[in-house]
Protein backbone atom coordinates (compact mmCIF):
# COMPACT_ATOMS: atom_id res chain seq x y z
CA UNK A 1 0.00 0.00 0.00
CA UNK A 2 1.69 3.21 -1.15
CA UNK A 3 -1.29 5.57 -0.94
CA UNK A 4 -2.69 7.60 1.94
CA UNK A 5 -6.18 8.92 2.75
CA UNK A 6 -6.31 12.58 3.78
CA UNK A 7 -8.45 14.54 6.23
CA UNK A 8 -11.06 15.22 3.54
CA UNK A 9 -11.05 11.63 2.29
CA UNK A 10 -8.93 12.21 -0.79
CA UNK A 11 -6.44 9.55 -1.83
CA UNK A 12 -2.82 10.54 -2.56
CA UNK A 13 -0.61 8.03 -4.36
CA UNK A 14 2.83 8.59 -2.84
CA UNK A 15 4.63 7.18 -5.87
CA UNK A 16 2.55 9.03 -8.49
CA UNK A 17 0.98 11.99 -6.67
CA UNK A 18 -1.64 13.87 -8.70
CA UNK A 19 -1.72 17.66 -8.21
CA UNK A 20 -5.51 17.43 -8.36
CA UNK A 21 -5.44 15.45 -5.10
CA UNK A 22 -3.68 18.27 -3.22
CA UNK A 23 -6.15 20.23 -1.08
CA UNK A 24 -4.36 23.08 0.67
CA UNK A 25 -7.30 24.25 2.75
CA UNK A 26 -8.85 20.93 3.73
CA UNK A 27 -5.77 18.70 4.04
CA UNK A 28 -2.36 20.37 3.83
CA UNK A 29 -2.91 23.15 6.40
CA UNK A 30 -4.63 21.13 9.15
CA UNK A 31 -2.39 18.10 8.76
CA UNK A 32 0.82 20.19 8.81
CA UNK A 33 -0.55 21.93 11.90
CA UNK A 34 -0.67 18.56 13.67
CA UNK A 35 2.83 17.40 12.66
CA UNK A 36 5.36 17.98 15.44
CA UNK A 37 8.82 19.42 14.97
CA UNK A 38 11.65 17.89 17.07
CA UNK A 39 9.70 14.66 17.41
CA UNK A 40 7.41 16.49 19.84
CA UNK A 41 10.27 17.19 22.29
CA UNK A 42 9.40 20.84 22.89
CA UNK A 43 8.30 22.51 26.09
CA UNK A 44 4.83 24.00 26.29
CA UNK A 45 3.17 21.87 23.63
CA UNK A 46 3.61 20.70 20.05
CA UNK A 47 5.53 23.10 17.82
CA UNK A 48 4.08 22.31 14.41
CA UNK A 49 5.55 22.20 10.95
CA UNK A 50 2.83 24.66 9.88
CA UNK A 51 4.05 27.25 12.41
CA UNK A 52 7.68 26.64 11.44
CA UNK A 53 6.83 27.32 7.79
CA UNK A 54 4.66 30.37 8.49
CA UNK A 55 7.17 32.04 10.82
CA UNK A 56 10.08 31.29 8.49
CA UNK A 57 8.19 32.58 5.45
CA UNK A 58 7.53 35.88 7.23
CA UNK A 59 11.18 36.15 8.28
CA UNK A 60 12.42 35.51 4.75
CA UNK A 61 9.97 38.05 3.31
CA UNK A 62 11.01 40.62 5.94
CA UNK A 63 14.65 40.22 4.93
CA UNK A 64 14.21 40.00 1.13
CA UNK A 65 10.81 41.58 0.34
CA UNK A 66 10.44 38.74 -2.18
CA UNK A 67 7.04 36.97 -1.97
CA UNK A 68 8.30 34.18 -4.24
CA UNK A 69 11.00 33.28 -1.73
CA UNK A 70 8.49 33.47 1.12
CA UNK A 71 6.14 31.16 -0.82
CA UNK A 72 9.00 28.73 -1.43
CA UNK A 73 9.73 28.59 2.29
CA UNK A 74 6.07 28.21 3.19
CA UNK A 75 5.83 25.14 0.96
CA UNK A 76 9.28 23.63 1.55
CA UNK A 77 8.00 21.15 4.14
CA UNK A 78 4.47 20.78 2.75
CA UNK A 79 5.20 17.15 1.81
CA UNK A 80 5.26 16.43 5.54
CA UNK A 81 1.46 16.60 5.65
CA UNK A 82 1.73 13.15 4.09
CA UNK A 83 5.16 11.90 5.24
CA UNK A 84 5.37 13.39 8.69
CA UNK A 85 8.58 15.01 9.89
CA UNK A 86 11.30 12.36 9.66
CA UNK A 87 13.79 14.15 11.91
CA UNK A 88 17.43 14.26 10.87
CA UNK A 89 18.82 11.96 13.60
CA UNK A 90 16.34 9.27 12.53
CA UNK A 91 17.38 9.63 8.87
CA UNK A 92 21.03 9.43 9.86
CA UNK A 93 20.40 6.33 11.96
CA UNK A 94 18.51 4.68 9.09
CA UNK A 95 21.54 5.30 6.89
CA UNK A 96 23.79 3.20 9.13
CA UNK A 97 23.82 -0.59 9.31
CA UNK A 98 25.51 -2.06 12.36
CA UNK A 99 27.24 -5.36 11.67
CA UNK A 100 30.18 -7.43 12.92
CA UNK A 101 33.57 -7.65 11.23
CA UNK A 102 35.64 -10.83 10.96
CA UNK A 103 36.95 -10.27 14.48
CA UNK A 104 33.48 -9.98 15.98
CA UNK A 105 33.74 -6.23 16.51
CA UNK A 106 30.73 -4.03 15.78
CA UNK A 107 31.23 -1.75 12.78
CA UNK A 108 28.98 0.82 11.14
CA UNK A 109 28.37 0.56 7.40
CA UNK A 110 26.84 3.51 5.57
CA UNK A 111 23.68 2.83 3.54
CA UNK A 112 23.30 6.05 1.50
CA UNK A 113 20.47 4.59 -0.59
CA UNK A 114 18.07 5.17 2.31
CA UNK A 115 18.56 8.94 2.31
CA UNK A 116 18.40 8.96 -1.50
CA UNK A 117 15.03 7.19 -1.45
CA UNK A 118 13.61 9.62 1.12
CA UNK A 119 14.83 12.53 -1.02
CA UNK A 120 13.20 11.06 -4.13
CA UNK A 121 9.89 10.62 -2.35
CA UNK A 122 9.95 14.19 -1.06
CA UNK A 123 10.73 15.45 -4.56
CA UNK A 124 7.78 13.57 -6.09
CA UNK A 125 5.43 15.09 -3.54
CA UNK A 126 7.00 18.54 -3.85
CA UNK A 127 6.50 18.42 -7.61
CA UNK A 128 2.79 17.72 -7.23
CA UNK A 129 2.35 20.29 -4.44
CA UNK A 130 4.10 23.04 -6.40
CA UNK A 131 2.10 22.26 -9.53
CA UNK A 132 -1.10 22.44 -7.46
CA UNK A 133 0.06 25.84 -6.18
CA UNK A 134 0.92 27.07 -9.69
CA UNK A 135 4.63 27.27 -8.87
CA UNK A 136 7.64 25.81 -10.69
CA UNK A 137 9.51 22.74 -9.50
CA UNK A 138 12.39 22.30 -8.97
CA UNK A 139 13.02 25.63 -7.33
CA UNK A 140 15.43 28.07 -8.98
CA UNK A 141 18.89 27.68 -7.48
CA UNK A 142 18.83 31.03 -5.67
CA UNK A 143 15.47 30.17 -4.07
CA UNK A 144 16.67 26.74 -2.98
CA UNK A 145 19.73 28.33 -1.38
CA UNK A 146 17.65 30.98 0.42
CA UNK A 147 15.18 28.40 1.74
CA UNK A 148 17.94 26.13 3.00
CA UNK A 149 19.70 28.99 4.79
CA UNK A 150 16.49 30.16 6.48
CA UNK A 151 15.58 26.59 7.41
CA UNK A 152 18.84 26.16 9.32
CA UNK A 153 18.43 29.55 10.99
CA UNK A 154 14.88 28.64 12.03
CA UNK A 155 16.12 25.34 13.42
CA UNK A 156 18.72 27.18 15.52
CA UNK A 157 16.12 29.66 16.74
CA UNK A 158 13.53 27.00 17.56
CA UNK A 159 16.10 24.90 19.38
CA UNK A 160 17.20 27.85 21.50
CA UNK A 161 13.64 28.94 22.32
CA UNK A 162 11.74 25.68 22.68
CA UNK A 163 13.97 22.76 23.68
CA UNK A 164 15.77 21.88 26.90
CA UNK A 165 19.58 22.13 26.56
CA UNK A 166 21.03 18.63 26.37
CA UNK A 167 24.70 19.46 26.91
CA UNK A 168 25.78 18.30 23.45
CA UNK A 169 26.71 20.24 20.34
CA UNK A 170 24.36 19.99 17.37
CA UNK A 171 25.55 19.87 13.75
CA UNK A 172 28.16 22.52 12.96
CA UNK A 173 25.87 24.37 10.52
CA UNK A 174 23.20 24.69 13.23
CA UNK A 175 25.66 25.94 15.84
CA UNK A 176 27.05 28.50 13.35
CA UNK A 177 23.64 29.69 12.09
CA UNK A 178 22.47 33.22 12.84
CA UNK A 179 19.23 33.07 14.86
CA UNK A 180 16.17 34.67 13.29
CA UNK A 181 15.36 38.00 15.00
CA UNK A 182 12.26 37.67 17.18
CA UNK A 183 10.18 40.04 19.26
CA UNK A 184 10.40 38.09 22.47
CA UNK A 185 10.46 34.31 22.53
CA UNK A 186 8.64 31.91 20.26
CA UNK A 187 5.30 30.80 21.63
CA UNK A 188 3.57 27.68 20.39
CA UNK A 189 0.31 28.11 18.51
CA UNK A 190 -2.55 25.66 19.03
CA UNK A 191 -3.00 23.56 15.92
CA UNK A 192 -6.17 25.34 14.62
CA UNK A 193 -4.34 28.69 14.81
CA UNK A 194 -1.27 27.17 13.12
CA UNK A 195 -3.46 25.90 10.26
CA UNK A 196 -5.17 29.29 9.87
CA UNK A 197 -1.88 31.20 9.99
CA UNK A 198 -0.33 28.88 7.38
CA UNK A 199 -3.31 29.47 5.06
CA UNK A 200 -3.07 33.23 5.63
CA UNK A 201 0.56 33.12 4.42
CA UNK A 202 -0.43 30.99 1.44
CA UNK A 203 -2.98 33.63 0.47
CA UNK A 204 -0.42 36.39 1.08
CA UNK A 205 2.60 34.95 -0.70
CA UNK A 206 1.03 32.51 -3.16
CA UNK A 207 -2.58 33.64 -3.75
CA UNK A 208 -2.94 31.63 -6.94
CA UNK A 209 -2.76 28.40 -4.93
CA UNK A 210 -6.08 28.99 -3.15
CA UNK A 211 -7.62 30.58 -6.23
CA UNK A 212 -6.82 27.47 -8.27
CA UNK A 213 -8.39 25.31 -5.59
CA UNK A 214 -11.56 27.39 -5.36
Amino acid sequence: MTWLPTTTGKIVDLLRPDPASIDFRGDVAPQLARVARFGGATGGGIFSVAQHCAVGADALFHETRDPALAAAFLLHDAHEYLMGDIITPVVEALCVHLTLDSNGREVAVRVPEVKAQITRLKSRLDHAIHRAAGLPWPLPQHAEKAVKAMDVRMLRTERDHLTVPCGRKWAAEVEAAEPVPMRGRLTIWPWPKAADEWLMRLDRYCPQALNRAA
